[in-house]
C-alpha cells in the first residue's frame, strides 16, 4: 500500500519547503486520509491555514507523492 505523511509545524511557513514528506502508516481501510491535530496552543485559524498549506502542497507536488 502506498502511503504518505505530510507534516507542518505551527509557526512554519506554508510553502513546500516547510512541509515534511515521509512514509505514512497503513490505515485500517485503504484510500483513507487521517488528520491528527495537536491543538494544545493551536487556534482554529492556525489549523485552517496549516491545512490549506498541505492542500497547496498536494496540488503542486508530483502524483503519487514520493
Amino acid at each position: 500500500m502506498a502511503t504518505a505523511k505530510l507534516t507542518i509545524k505551527r509557526g512554519a511557513g506554508l510553502t513546500a519547503k516547510d512541509i515534511a514528506l515521509a512514509a505514512g502508516t497503513a490505515e485500517a481501510q485503504s484510500e483513507t486520509i487521517s488528520v491528527n491535530i495537536d491543538y494544545t496552543k493551536l487556534t482554529k485559524g492556525e489549523a485552517i491555514l496549516m491545512l490549506e498549506g498541505v492542500k497547496q502542497y498536494i496540488q503542486r507536488a508530483p502524483w503519487p507523492l514520493s
